[in-house]
């Protein structure tokens, strides 16, 4: 503990002044509980077992593209309207679901719609920081499992800006107490629908879903 807060300056910091990161620290802080508890998900325990199979694979993708499809189609124009090259994830889901042989699913599941651009931003922060953990799950996966870990390419998309610029933006973005709170409404929606999508019992079988390769 270093006796700051998120919000808070930190020991050498000029009175006044706004922390650096200060948007992201105050988002960070307050999706914890909820971030652990998506990646305290089963599927995702069994996704970075070195048991991993392509069934597994094949399922996290299903959830993935269930989380962004329903997600983009609600909130793509206020997306697109941000300060940020935001990239649709979907479609490339569907790719690599066809790629494993595998039929994506069809079926539209309602994700949360942000009501102003902050709640957007909020949402935004968990799509882009899942990024930083599809980097982990790509390695594992060339590791484990090279033939898969070289056809999916989700996991490990170089594109778009980065992290550091992402969380940069969010300062620009969020500059005051009143639009992080919204912001943060929005990740706690992101991640609650995460978590929703990536518990739910689906397994991929030959007779419902999967397609020859």
């Amino acid at each position: 503990m270093d006796g700051t807060t998120p919000l808070s300056d930190g020991p050498g910091a000029a009175p006044g002044r706004p922390r650096e990161d200060a948007a992201w620290r105050t988002l960070q802080a307050a999706t914890a509980g909820l971030h652990a508890q998506v990646e305290s998900v089963p599927l995702m325990a069994a996704l970075m077992s070195p048991a991993v199979d392509e069934g597994i694979v094949a399922e996290v993708l299903q959830a993935l593209l269930r989380i962004h499809a329903g997600w983009e189609q609600a909130n793509a124009a206020r997306l697109q309207a941000l300060d940020w090259p935001w990239r649709p994830r979907a479609e490339g889901l569907r790719y690599d679901l066809m790629a494993l042989g595998v039929r994506p699913d069809t079926g539209q599941v309602p994700g949360p719609v942000a009501a102003c651009e902050a709640e957007a931003w909020g949402m935004l922060y968990v799509v882009e920081g899942s990024a930083l953990g599809g980097q982990l799950i790509a390695r594992h996966l060339r590791a484990h499992l090279p033939g898969v870990g070289a056809a999916v390419r989700h996991f490990e998309s170089a594109e778009g800006p980065g992290w550091p610029a992402f969380r940069a933006a969010l300062e620009q973005a969020l500059p005051d107490a009143g639009r992080r709170a919204r912001a943060v409404a929005g990740a706690q929606a992101m991640f609650t629908h995460f978590h929703g999508q990536l518990a739910r019992n689906s397994v991929v079988h030959d007779d419902a879903g999967t397609v020859p390769a």
